[in-house]
């Protein structure tokens, strides 16, 4: 990642963070990296049910971030995802995983793998940015 996308990378953990609504991940490393971050977001993992189902208990959420892995195969399921979450009235957040997809797709290539970035990005970056 280059350093002029520290700050924003580092924003958007914190947005990870206070998101209160539900956080849509692949599997259980991405629950742990999740929670290692500090998230405290309800976090519903794709691994356990068909995605119609996760679709109807995402939609009882005000709002709901859909965070699957930066591939093609996480592209795909977050693109089906969306099409379940059309019928609900939540809000659905596809932003957050687009932006950093963007900043660390030289870096990362899955949401187990954000933890490690940040501890990395925190450690090289100014001091002052920490908790940005």
């Amino acid at each position: 990642m280059y350093a002029e996308n520290y700050k924003r990378f580092l924003q958007l953990i914190d947005k990870l963070r206070e998101f209160e609504g539900a956080i849509i991940v692949e599997g259980p490393r991405d629950v742990v990296a999740l929670k290692n971050l500090g998230v405290r977001a309800e976090i519903i993992r794709l691994s356990r049910l068909p995605l119609s189902e996760v679709a109807l208990i995402a939609s009882s959420y005000k709002e709901v971030m859909v965070l699957t892995d930066f591939d093609r195969k996480g592209e795909e399921l977050a693109k089906k995802l969306l099409q379940y979450l059309e019928g609900y009235p939540c809000r659905v957040d596809m932003e957050t995983r687009r932006e950093l997809k963007r900043l660390a797709k030289k870096d990362i290539k899955a949401v187990e793998d954000l933890y490690a970035l940040y501890v990395k990005v925190v450690s090289v970056s100014d001091p002052r940015m920490e908790g940005i």
